[in-house]
């Protein structure tokens, strides 16, 4: 199962100061060379019991703000989240083999974001996504598939529900890793700090 990484180590001097440029500059490539979604990434939250759990999400948007992703509030993550807004997200590309991982804390987006995301999705989302109890036991699958056909299929204006929207990760840290030969991986943690953004080498 072992394989050889990428032969060229990763230079600190090509490492932007700034994580968010840094990410961006990662991001394009990823979107460049990933044959899948490069904006996958592994969602990671914690209940109150500090149990974790995660799970595959689109970032559907990043800036200086933080980094977007849409959801049913009433879900395991939401609730997780209503009880601990610590999170951890970690996007992998395989075709690079890089790795980024962010650390933050989670708030609700402003109803303005949620409500532009939710009025540009295609019309079978936003039934699945009004009509879908995200998290609970489901039984009767063929009646929630013709729930939502009748609502696709019908004249009805579908309105984003008040336990659907968006979250922020506003991170406090980004670690990027990228695979090397031998065993000899490059990684490197920016930490936010009072003065702005420390970065240190990590052993592999």
């Amino acid at each position: 199962m072992r394989k050889d990484y990428s032969p060229v180590p990763l230079d600190p001097a090509h490492l932007e100061q700034d994580p968010f440029l840094q990410f961006a500059k990662w991001f394009d490539q990823a979107l460049e060379f990933e044959q899948m979604e490069a904006n996958a990434m592994i969602v990671s939250t914690c209940d109150l019991s500090l149990r974790p759990s995660s799970r595959v999400v689109l970032l559907k948007s990043y800036s200086r703000e933080g980094f977007v992703f849409f959801t049913n509030y009433h879900s395991k993550k939401g609730r997780d989240l209503t009880a601990n807004p610590n999170i951890s997200l970690l996007f992998f590309w395989p075709a690079t083999m890089r790795q980024v991982r962010i650390e933050g804390r989670a708030h609700k987006a402003e109803e303005a974001i949620s409500e532009e995301y939710f009025s540009g999705r295609p019309r079978e989302s936003k039934a699945s996504s009004a009509l879908s109890r995200q998290s609970e036991p489901l039984f009767e699958k063929e009646q929630f598939n013709d729930n939502v056909k009748n609502l696709i299929e019908s004249d009805q204006e579908i309105l984003r529900p008040t336990h659907w929207g968006g979250y922020v990760v506003v991170p406090v840290s980004f670690e990027f890793w990228q695979g090397g030969i031998g065993r000899a991986h490059d990684r490197y943690l920016y930490k936010k700090g009072p003065k702005g953004w420390n970065i240190s080498p990590l052993y592999p």
